[in-house]
Parts: structure tokens; C-alpha cells; sequence
């Protein structure tokens, strides 16, 4: 229910009431109701779209309920107000008579809101199937657009007109939503168009220095005008690297947020390797320099005293290659 929603309260009319009222068999006199107490409600908060002679009278008579008008929209008001009561009342034969002239009836009908984003999602659906090949995100621009329809009736939203400019990416569309008995609430919606691209998170939090695996690896869609060059676009720029700094779930990551995670340190004693087709040869060296994979470092061969060149290939680790290798 949206009661805070609602929207100004409206006069009913007794023309429009009585248009129906008026058709309406009555299946008891006036002397049937004779000795029964009848109040006017204060406040009727309806869940349909018909307005009964019971939602307005308190303590009616069996077989005197009538249908006498429209409820409002979903998510409005309207008040019934003294003279109307009165034209009722004589028109179904009740013996009501008001106890004071500020009597009236305040009509609520149920309602909720459909999602906004619902709604972008459905235009963005017709841009892309008219318009856009690209993956692309709306922005409303009149962002107060309600569309209000019964609390218990689940939105099947419509794109019944579209303009779309390419050079600005702007759009206005016609949106309309089925309240029931074939009536439909509209409204024009206007925004901007902005593509997309597909990025990867966690799924989890990671503090510094917590190893990021493919399973931690989740995708999600970012504008493209917001990623940058420190932007990590690729699981590949994750997978196996290290949290720099705390990593929230869910949250785009930078270049600069993660960073290779050191399989050797200075000073670690390492296996120096040497292949050729024809020969594998490993030496002991010790590192004078920290490294990730794939990084090159210098290492100090133990055996002959002097200061190789080699990369790291996994932890304590190092191939060698080339003449330079002073391996005697």
C-alpha cells in the first residue's frame, strides 16, 4: 500500500455516480430499512476498481448493496461529499439522515509504483531492438515519473511510441501499463542512452595481500565513458594477482588496486635452470632482487660468485638463457 503516495483528493461528483446508480434494480423499499441504523464511513481504502453503496453507508441492508461508480486510480483519492450522500440515499430508498452538514467520504484506492528501473529496462529492450546493437544503460531524465497501478497486479510495462537521436543518445518514449478491465495508465518518459561494457569483480571482499582466483571472478556492467585506462577489464589482470589495498564485492577495480604476488624475495636461495635441447642444467643462486612471474630479477650464482639475469617462472625459481649465463 502507498498511502504516502497518494495523490490530492478529488471531488466526486453526483453525475457520476448517478449515471450508474440510477440503473441499478433495487431490491428493497424504503420501509424494509425502516429502524436500521446507517453511518457514513469516514474513509474507505479500496483494493478494486468499483465503488460500492456499501464502501460509503455503514450497517446497509441485506440486498441493498448496488454498484454506484468508478474507484479512483490506483494510488488516488476522491471524497463523496454531503449532497451526494443524500442523492444516494433517496435513490436506493435508505433512511440515513446525517448527522451534521460536514459530512463526507474519502476514497482511497490501493496502489504501488512501478519500479523506475523497470521501466528503464523496457526502453532500454526497444532501443536496442530498434535503434542500438551495443549493450547500453538509460538514465531517466524526469526522474519523478510514477505510474501507479493495483497493489496486487505485477507491471507489464509497454513501449508504445520511441524517438531516438543518435547523435545525442536521447530518446522519448510513451510508456503505458494495464491497471485491469482493459484500462492502462501513460506517461512520456525522456532520458539519455549510454553503452556499456562488461568488467569483473569479486564476489567476495579481499584484504591486502589475499590471493585472487578465477572463482572469486564475477561480471558486471559499468558505463564506458566511466572506465579508464587503470580500469581492470579482463579476468586475466586478476587471476592470480594479489590485493594491494582492501577489494569491496561488487566494486569496479583498478589497475592500482591489485599487484603480482612476489614468488621470490631478495635474499631467497633459488634454483637457477638452463635449457637447451640438448641439456637441462640447475645451479644454486641466491636473489638480489624480488619478483613476480614473468619478472626478470638478478641472481647471484653460487658457484662461480658472479650476477645472472634470468626470469622468474614460479616460486624459487629462475630460468636462465643465453651465453651470458656465467654458469662456471
Amino acid at each position: 500500500m502507498t498511502r504516502k503516495m497518494l495523490k490530492p483528493l478529488k471531488l466526486i461528483t453526483a453525475a457520476a455516480l448517478f449515471g450508474i446508480a440510477l440503473g441499478i434494480p433495487q431490491t428493497a423499499t424504503a420501509s424494509e430499512t425502516k429502524g436500521v441504523p446507517l453511518f457514513a464511513n469516514e474513509t474507505v481504502m479500496l483494493d478494486r476498481d468499483t465503488l460500492m453503496l456499501s464502501d460509503l453507508f455503514l450497517g446497509l441492508p441485506a440486498g441493498k448493496d448496488a454498484r454506484v461508480g468508478d474507484a479512483p486510480p490506483p494510488g488516488e483519492n476522491m471524497v463523496v461529499r454531503l449532497r451526494t450522500l443524500q442523492k444516494l440515499a433517496s435513490i436506493h430508498d435508505l433512511d440515513w439522515t446525517p448527522p451534521h452538514n460536514r459530512i463526507r467520504v474519502a476514497v482511497q484506492r490501493e496502489g504501488r509504483a512501478v519500479p523506475l528501473q523497470l521501466i528503464r529496462e523496457a526502453i532500454a529492450e526497444r532501443l536496442q531492438r530498434d535503434y542500438v546493437a551495443d549493450n547500453i544503460d538509460v538514465e531517466l531524465t524526469n526522474r519523478r515519473l510514477t505510474m501507479m497501478i493495483p497493489a496486487d497486479m505485477p507491471p507489464e510495462i509497454s513501449v508504445d511510441t520511441i524517438d531516438y537521436n543518435s547523435q545525442n543518445r536521447r530518446f522519448a518514449a510513451s510508456v503505458s501499463v494495464p491497471i485491469g478491465n482493459g484500462k492502462s495508465v501513460r506517461a512520456q518518459a525522456q532520458g539519455e542512452v549510454y553503452p556499456v561494457i562488461e568488467v569483473p569483480v569479486l564476489s567476495r571482499h579481499a584484504a591486502p595481500g589475499e590471493t585472487i582466483h578465477a572463482s572469486d571472478i564475477v561480471w558486471t556492467e559499468m558505463r564506458a565513458r566511466r572506465s579508464s585506462y587503470n580500469t581492470v577489464t579482463s579476468a586475466d589482470q586478476l587471476v592470480g594477482m594479489s590485493a594491494r589495498r582492501p577489494i569491496t564485492a561488487g566494486r569496479v577495480i583498478r589497475r592500482t588496486d591489485v599487484k603480482p604476488i612476489e614468488l621470490i624475495h631478495k635474499g631467497d636461495l633459488v634454483t637457477l635452470i638452463f635449457k637447451t635441447s640438448f641439456m637441462t642444467l640447475t645451479l644454486r643462486g641466491q636473489a638480489l632482487e624480488s619478483g613476480a612471474r614473468k619478472d626478470t630479477i638478478r641472481v647471484k650464482n653460487l658457484s662461480s660468485g658472479k650476477t645472472v639475469v634470468g626470469s622468474v617462472t614460479q616460486s624459487g625459481i629462475v630460468s636462465v638463457a643465453g651465453p651470458r649465463l656465467a654458469m662456471n
